[in-house]
């Protein structure tokens, strides 16, 4: 299990945060999704980003770097 963490935004001020733990990045992103939030989301695994979820559109899952 991994620890993500879902900041959501007003503009760059963070109005809500939660952490909690998933299997990897799509099981993160589905279990954000459903909890979808009334704002934009940032999804992220320790320092990397994983996705990007805006309010009214489906997420972006960020490119890994090798």
């Amino acid at each position: 299990m991994l620890t993500y963490w879902v900041f959501c935004l007003e503009g760059s001020r963070v109005v809500h945060h939660l952490d909690f733990e998933a299997d990897d990045d799509e099981e993160a992103i589905e279990l954000v999704t459903i909890r979808r939030e009334d704002a934009d989301c940032e999804l992220w695994c320790g320092d990397r980003k994983v996705a990007t979820i805006m309010r009214d559109e489906r997420p972006v899952l960020m490119a890994r770097s090798a």
